[in-house]
């Protein structure tokens, strides 16, 4: 008997990249995960703690603060997979973590500014009493 193939939706592009998110689910409190690909229909992160289970319903904050649910699809010791209940737009995400780099790099300084005072005074041996 022939195995009738069920449908397969054609891969969406993904953006390699590391970033950060968080992640919950009703068994699991907010935990971080570290985003390593992302499409518009879903994502592959990792994290430290515990996975969360296959089939498992989860609220996402990406990083452009943006909050997702989702569905976990599968798990693979601490590497998971999820798919978006709603497809995002990724361009919209990827200008807005453009964006906050750039807005980052124009406010970082370089200057070091020192809050203590060094003084390089030797003490006065002959006030150095011996114990």
């Amino acid at each position: 008997m022939k195995q009738e193939s069920l449908p397969q939706h054609p891969r969406e592009p993904r953006e390699r990249r590391l970033l950060r998110g968080y992640m919950q689910t009703e068994r699991l409190a907010s935990f971080e995960i570290v985003i390593r690909n992302i499409s518009a229909r879903g994502l592959c992160g990792t994290c430290k703690g515990l996975p969360p289970i296959r089939g498992e319903f989860a609220e996402i904050l990406l990083p452009d603060n943006r909050t997702v649910t989702a569905t976990v699809r599968w798990v693979n010791d601490q590497v998971f997979g999820v798919e978006f209940d709603e497809s995002i737009n990724l361009e919209i995400m990827m200008d807005t973590l453009q964006r906050l780099r750039d807005l980052a790099e124009r406010n970082a300084s370089w200057e070091v500014k020192s809050k203590h005072r060094v003084s390089d005074r030797r003490p006065d041996l002959a006030a150095l009493r011996r114990i």
